[in-house]
C-alpha cells in the first residue's frame, strides 16, 4: 500500500524544493545568530571607547543589529508562509508550490529586498575603501553611487509592484517582475566583486614583492578574497538565477536562502573589520610607510657596542707536586741542558690568575 499522494513527480518535486528551501534557511539563520554575537562582541569595547575609529564601530554596530532584525523578520515569515503553504492550505490547486507561487507576503518581500539593499551598499563602500590612495577612487565612487541608485530603483519598483492586491497569476515570483531585479543585482555584485578582488590580488603582489612571500596573505589570502568580495552572496544569486532561467523548480529553493545570504556575507566582512584582518583605509599607507621603512638600514636597531677587552695575565710560580713520591723540590724555570736533565726535570704546572 503506497501513501504517495496523487500527483505528478515534477509537482511533488517542487513542493520538496520549496520545503527543504525553507528548512536550509533556518540553518542559515542559525548562521545569522552566531555571526551577529560575534560580530557584537568584537564591536562593543571599540565602540565603546574613544580610540580612532570609535564612530566607525558604532555605525557598524548598530548596522549588525539592523541586519539581524532585517534577517530574523526574513527567516519568520518565510516559516509562516512555508506552513500556509503545507499546512493551512494543503488542498489549494494544484498542491502548496502553487500557493507559495501565487501567495505574496509584503513583510517578506520587504525584508529580501532591504537585505539586498544592505549588501550592495556594503560592497560598495568596502570596494571604494580598497581604491581610496588610487587615482580612480572618485570614479569608483561615482560608479559605485549610480549602481546602487540603479539597484535601488529597481528595488522599490519590484517592491511596490507585487505588493499590490491585482498581482498576475504568477504571484511574486513573475518572470517578468522578479527576474530583471536580481539580474541587476547580481550583475552589480559581480562588477564590485571583481573589482575588489583585483585590488586586493595588486595589493599582495606588492607587499610581496617588497617584503617577500606570504606577507601579503592577510589581505588577498583565499579567505579574505571570499569575503571581501562577498562571493558567498553572488554564488547564491547564481545558483538561483541559472535554474530559474531553466524554469527549474530547483530555483525556489535557492531563492529562499538567498534572502538569508544576503545577510550573512555582510556579517562576515564586518566581523574582518572587527577583528582586525580587513582592508581598512590605513591599509596602503601603512604599507608604505611602516613596512617598507623595516627594510632601511637605518630603521634597524643599532648593534650594542663591542665589550671592553678582558686582560688575563698569566703568571707561573712553582707548585709543588702533590705525588708524595716525588720529594726532590721544583725548581721554577730549570736549566735543560742535555736530554736527561729534561726527563729529570721537576714538574711544573701554570696557574691562570
Amino acid at each position: 500500500m503506497s501513501y504517495r499522494p496523487d500527483e505528478s513527480d515534477a509537482l511533488i518535486y517542487a513542493e520538496g524544493a520549496w520545503l527543504q528551501g525553507a528548512i536550509v534557511t533556518g540553518v542559515l539563520y542559525g548562521v545569522v545568530i552566531v555571526l551577529t554575537v560575534m560580530c557584537w562582541r568584537s564591536l562593543w569595547p571599540r565602540a565603546q571607547s574613544h580610540a580612532t575609529g570609535y564612530k566607525t564601530n558604532r555605525f557598524l554596530f548598530c548596522y549588525v543589529a539592523f541586519l539581524f532584525v532585517v534577517g530574523t523578520i526574513y527567516v519568520a515569515f518565510n516559516a509562516q508562509i512555508t506552513q500556509l503553504g503545507f499546512i493551512d492550505n494543503r488542498l489549494y490547486p494544484d498542491g502548496p508550490s502553487a500557493f507559495e507561487e501565487a501567495t505574496s507576503s509584503p513583510p517578506l518581500n520587504t525584508a529580501f529586498v532591504v537585505s539586498d539593499w544592505c549588501a550592495d551598499l556594503l560592497m560598495i563602500w568596502r570596494c571604494t575603501v580598497v581604491y581610496r590612495d588610487t587615482g580612480i577612487y572618485f570614479i569608483i565612487v561615482g560608479l559605485g553611487s549610480l549602481l546602487f541608485l540603479g539597484t535601488l530603483v529597481t528595488g522599490t519598483l519590484w517592491l511596490v509592484i507585487v505588493s499590490t492586491p491585482v498581482q498576475s497569476a504568477s504571484g511574486w515570483m513573475s518572470f517578468s517582475l522578479l527576474f530583471p531585479y536580481l539580474c541587476f543585482s547580481l550583475t552589480i555584485n559581480i562588477f564590485i566583486s571583481l573589482l575588489t578582488v583585483i585590488r586586493l590580488l595588486y595589493h599582495r603582489h606588492r607587499i610581496s614583492k617588497v617584503l617577500g612571500l606570504g606577507h601579503g596573505a592577510i589581505y588577498a589570502s583565499f579567505a579574505a578574497i571570499v569575503i571581501e568580495s562577498a562571493a558567498i552572496y553572488s554564488i547564491c544569486s547564481l545558483l538561483y538565477l541559472i535554474p530559474y532561467t531553466l524554469n527549474s523548480p530547483i530555483s525556489y529553493a535557492f531563492m529562499q536562502l538567498l534572502g538569508e545570504a544576503q545577510v550573512v556575507a555582510p556579517l562576515l566582512i564586518i566581523y574582518r573589520i572587527a577583528v582586525g584582518k580587513a582592508w581598512t583605509n590605513r591599509s596602503t599607507t601603512l604599507m608604505e610607510e611602516n613596512s617598507i621603512q623595516l627594510r632601511r638600514p637605518l630603521d634597524l636597531p643599532k648593534p650594542p657596542p663591542p665589550a671592553a677587552p678582558v686582560n688575563v695575565e698569566i703568571s707561573f710560580h712553582q707548585e709543588i707536586a702533590r705525588d708524595e713520591s716525588i720529594r726532590a723540590p721544583k725548581l721554577p724555570y730549570p736549566s735543560l741542558e742535555s736530554t736527561e736533565d729534561y726527563a729529570h726535570a721537576p714538574v711544573t704546572f701554570g696557574r691562570a690568575i
